[in-house]
Formats: structure tokens, C-alpha cells, sequence
């Protein structure tokens, strides 16, 4: 519980706001709050969902391994999603955005996602998990292995109230007596050990997975994310023809990643993958260029399916309330399927590129 002159203070302070979703009220944690991480919601009841806060990632693993960690440590895959957080309040089903707002997309589909009688066992747990696959209706990028609509992994767990994890250990087995989705594991190491993950890392890297998530045992609870190079390209690819809607640090941050990448493992460095990085910087650019000459805009088009039709229509709202800069969302049908489904078409749109090659493709002048 948190005290209500607190949050009270918080929304004068405006680190908090007051949202509502189809007609509960909650407030969410926009900034940090006595030991309450960014985007932790506290319900009507006064309940708080703590927030998944941010983890670390080192560049270089040997030295990342000996400066972060002191105990053994497990890792898990780092799944190609959106980090969401699954509760039962009030008889219904919620899922959290990492920014506490509640996702209009996961709500809306948890049935199919996870057997929801774990909360009849556990109705104080808090599901973080990692929702990935084709049908993910905000980014581009999804796990190889994933070939059609979208999954849920769990990565962790929480209880209402407590701003902790449960051991990994601990939350392996509840995982496994539930027959509930869990990220790949991929064993428990030590800091002496960096050889054997940049072994893993060069395995998960040949099948295209994103990265590593290193989980420290013991009361600190260490955390930090590793990527493969395959992910630095991946990511290039889906957003390169963005270039101008995005910060600058989207692109360079990712080129210094894959350059520490392969300064530590030699190994991983190849001709193949100076290939599909030149062409990560230059197809999506090119391929927009293109098709401007018809569509006259630069959008990516998603494809998503909802069991409510009401829900596709708060996620169409949902999207135009999210913090994107100036992209914007266009939708271009919402249509019932034969499966009984509810499938939403819209584009995301980007405007700073979409009037540059507008300019140029119609014979426009730049001086540089």
C-alpha cells in the first residue's frame, strides 16, 4: 500500500498521473517514488502493481561479468517483444505497459496467452513477461521462431506491494506447476565463466535471438542484458527507413554495441554479417524511397487481432495517447474475421522522412 497523501503529492508534483480504463481508475508513476520504480500503478483499493524498472546492459562481457556480478547468476533469453505486466484485479484480467499505462492489446487477448486460473492459486501475483511475434502491434521485429500472431514469454515475477522479484529458482517452479510460458533458460553460471556465455551468445546469435538477460542469485538481485550482432541488424533493418523520426542515438548506440560486440569476440565477426549490416543501412532507405512514388509516405502496416472489438477501439486511442515523438498511427480497416477475431490494419506513419523524400523525389534542392 502506499500512503494516500503521497500519491496525492505526487500528482501535484506531476510525477503521477490518474488514468482510466474501461471505467477503473488507477494512477501511474510517472517518475520514481520512495522506492517505487517508474511505472508502477496504484489501483483504486489502494493495491500497487510495482513497475519493471530498467536494467543495465554491458558492452563488454569478461569485464561486465567481474565489475556487476558477485554471486552465480542465470541467463535467460532476451525475447524480441514488449515487456507488459499481467495481474487479476477485481475479477478482471490487466496488463501493464512498461510505463504503467494498461495495454488495450494484451488485456484484451491474456486468455489466449496464459491459463488464468494461476491467479486462483496466486491472486496477488504480478505476470512480467514479454509479449513477441508477428502480430505485435508495437514494433517490428520478432523472434525467428515465432511465425504467426503472438506469444507470451515470463521472464519474472512480483507480488502486489513488494517492488522485488521472486528467486528465479522460485519462480521456475511456480512457472512449471502452472504450465505457464516461460523464456528459454539457459543455465547458471559464474564470472569465471565468460567464455561459456560468449559460447551461448555466438549459438543464440547463429539463430537470430536478441540477446541474454543475466540474473544475479542472492538479495542484490544483479540484472543485466547482453545483445548478439544479429540484433544490432535486425533492429537496423526494421527501423532504417525511419532515419530522420527516430533520435540519432537509435542508430549510433547500435553500431557501437555490434563494433564492442565483435572487439571482444573475433569470432562472431564474418563477411556475412558486414553484408546484411551494409544492406540493413541501405535496403529499408532505399525500399521507402520506392514506394513513395505511389503511397507518397514512409509507414510501416501492422496487422493485429482482438477478441473485443471494443478493446481494437481503445487501442486505436491508446496509440494516439502514447508518447512517439511525431510519428502517428493511420488506421486502415477494422475488420471481423471468419475465426471471429477482430482484425485491426493500420499504418504507422513517419512524417520528417515522408516530406524529405517528398521534396527530393520531386526534383527539390539540398545544400550541404
Amino acid at each position: 500500500m502506499v500512503d494516500s497523501a503521497l500519491i496525492e503529492e505526487a500528482l501535484e508534483r506531476r510525477k503521477a498521473r490518474r488514468e482510466s480504463f474501461a471505467g477503473v481508475s488507477y494512477v501511474r508513476l510517472t517518475d520514481s517514488l520512495q522506492g517505487w520504480p517508474r511505472g508502477s500503478v496504484v489501483l483504486e483499493d489502494g493495491t500497487v502493481v510495482p513497475g519493471y524498472p530498467s536494467i543495465g546492459r554491458v558492452l563488454n562481457l569478461e569485464q561486465g561479468l567481474a565489475q556487476h556480478f558477485q554471486a552465480p547468476f542465470h541467463a535467460e533469453e532476451k525475447v524480441d517483444g514488449f515487456n507488459v505486466r499481467i495481474v487479476r484485479h477485481a475479477g478482471s484480467h490487466w496488463a501493464f505497459s512498461r510505463g504503467g499505462f494498461v495495454c488495450p492489446f494484451t488485456t484484451d487477448r491474456v486468455p489466449d496467452l496464459i491459463d488464468t486460473s494461476v491467479f486462483d492459486a496466486e491472486p496477488d501475483l504480478v505476470l512480467c513477461g514479454e509479449v513477441a511475434g508477428p502480430g505485435n502491434p508495437y514494433l517490428e521485429g520478432h523472434p525467428p521462431e515465432i511465425q504467426e500472431d503472438v506469444v507470451l514469454q515470463v521472464f519474472d515475477l512480483m507480488r502486489f506491494g513488494a517492488a522485488d522479484f521472486l528467486p528465479v529458482e522460485g519462480r521456475r517452479a511456480l512457472l512449471e506447476r502452472h504450465a505457464l510460458p516461460a523464456v528459454p533458460w539457459h543455465g547458471r553460471f559464474d564470472v569465471s565463466q565468460a567464455a561459456d556465455l560468449r559460447a551461448l551468445v555466438a549459438d543464440l546469435d547463429r539463430r537470430g535471438v536478441e540477446g541474454l538477460v543475466l540474473k544475479e542469485e542472492g538479495e542484490r538481485r544483479k540484472r543485466a542484458k547482453y545483445v548478439t550482432p544479429a540484433s544490432v541488424v535486425q533492429d537496423l533493418t526494421a527501423m532504417g527507413d525511419a532515419l530522420l523520426d527516430l533520435p540519432p542515438e537509435y542508430f549510433t548506440n547500435r553500431l557501437l554495441r555490434l563494433v564492442l560486440i565483435l572487439e571482444e569476440s573475433p569470432e562472431l565477426d564474418r563477411p556475412e554479417l558486414r553484408r546484411e549490416l551494409g544492406a540493413a543501412l541501405i535496403d529499408p532507405l532505399l525500399d521507402a524511397a520506392r514506394e513513395h512514388r505511389t503511397t507518397h509516405k514512409v509507414a510501416h502496416s501492422f496487422c493485429s487481432r482482438f477478441r473485443s472489438k471494443e478493446n481494437a477501439e481503445r487501442f486505436v486511442e491508446h496509440l494516439r495517447r502514447i508518447p512517439q515523438s511525431e510519428i502517428h498511427s493511420t488506421v486502415r480497416s477494422l475488420e471481423q474475421g471468419e475465426d471471429g477475431y477482430w482484425e485491426l490494419r493500420f499504418d504507422r506513419v513517419f512524417p520528417r522522412i515522408s516530406g524529405l523524400l517528398g521534396n527530393f523525389l520531386s526534383g527539390g534542392q539540398v545544400y550541404d
